[in-house]
């Protein structure tokens, strides 16, 4: 339930902010809520990702997707206790999958605790901590994605050169591999 709850915590905080928001229906492909700004008519496709206080949220490989679209977002939301506000990251979706794509890649580039090679997964995360500047930023929905900055940890850009950004990726310009890596 608390992907659910997480959904509506989403719709509650547009509607506060003056964005008529709703829901969608299941299995629509990579939007969970759908809002326009009643001021600027501006339109905005959102997929959230709930979790609660003591774990990381939990993304998979095909949230490693990039889009050409200027207007699709991330909110991750953070569930506290019941009378507690949660806390919400607004991410545009492009930074989403770079920090996926790379924090994946690098941590298979590291031997396992044993010194193993690490398997593969489909699975993904992102810690609270390393998207503290995405917090609240409601305020970027206004803006197309493309226009804002990367908040992401020193790690992404330490590793970005090294394994470059998803097929297709709108912002590979800014990030191109080095020659080192090829």
């Amino acid at each position: 339930m608390a992907g659910t709850a997480g959904e509506y915590h989403v719709v509650a905080e547009l509607s506060k902010r003056g964005w008529l928001a709703t829901i969608t229906i299941k299995n629509a492909p990579g939007t969970d809520v759908l809002a326009q700004d009643v001021d600027t008519g501006a339109l905005v496709a959102i997929q959230t990702k709930t979790s609660t206080a003591s774990k990381n949220f939990v993304l998979g490989v095909r949230d490693e997707t990039p889009t050409e679209r200027t207007d699709s977002w991330y909110v991750l939301v953070r569930l506290h206790g019941l009378d507690q506000r949660p806390d919400f990251y607004v991410m545009p979706r492009n930074h989403v999958s770079a920090f996926l794509f790379v924090g994946h890649r690098n941590w298979l580039s590291k031997p396992g605790s044993r010194g193993q090679q690490r398997n593969d997964s489909n699975m993904r995360g992102i810690a609270q901590a390393e998207i503290q500047p995405y917090r609240e930023r409601w305020d970027w929905l206004l803006r197309p994605t493309t226009e804002l900055p990367y908040e992401l940890p020193d790690w992404f850009d330490r590793h970005v050169s090294r394994f470059g950004l998803p097929t297709n990726h709108p912002d590979v310009h800014r990030y191109p591999v080095s020659a080192e890596s090829t």
